[in-house]
């Protein structure tokens, strides 16, 4: 299957705004006196899952949109929320149980992508279209 380029397009700005994210949460640990290595790899993996989570659904969208029945598309899609929110959970068991893991630091990153597109629409840089969200371009258009 190839990678449609929104997919990577916009995997690529959650990216960057978890990588900010995680490495400002990293910094208040620091400033707090709580850093060590089980904070810095806790955040370092639970923003890599928090990428990934994002890919994931845009993956399961591109394939949604190419053209499946919609009773199958819809169960695709539950299917695919299903298992990145269990892989989510089972990430945040574990940084519960492993002593090394800080979970605070494991769970923080994963709300890194929400925060992400709230303040790409607060900037501009998302508009809201009939129903949902898109990327603002040049002239309002949001496709590419």
């Amino acid at each position: 299957m190839k990678i449609a380029p929104a997919v990577k397009k916009e995997t690529g700005h959650i990216a960057l705004g978890t990588a900010v994210g995680v490495a400002i949460m990293l910094v208040v640990f620091a400033v707090l006196g709580r850093f060590d290595a089980g904070v810095a790899v806790s955040g370092i993996l639970g923003g890599a899952l928090a990428v990934a989570n994002f890919f994931l659904l845009g993956l399961t969208v591109q394939k949604i949109a190419n053209g499946e029945p919609e009773d199958r598309a819809r169960k695709w899609m539950q299917f695919s929320y299903n298992m990145r929110m269990l892989l989510m959970v089972v990430w945040l068991i574990v940084a519960l149980a492993v002593p090394f893991f800080n979970w605070i630091a494991a769970l923080v990153p994963l709300l890194m992508p929400r925060l992400t597109i709230a303040v790409m629409q607060a900037t501009g840089m998302y508009h809201k279209e009939s129903g949902g969200t898109a990327p603002a371009t040049e002239g309002g258009n949001a496709e590419e």
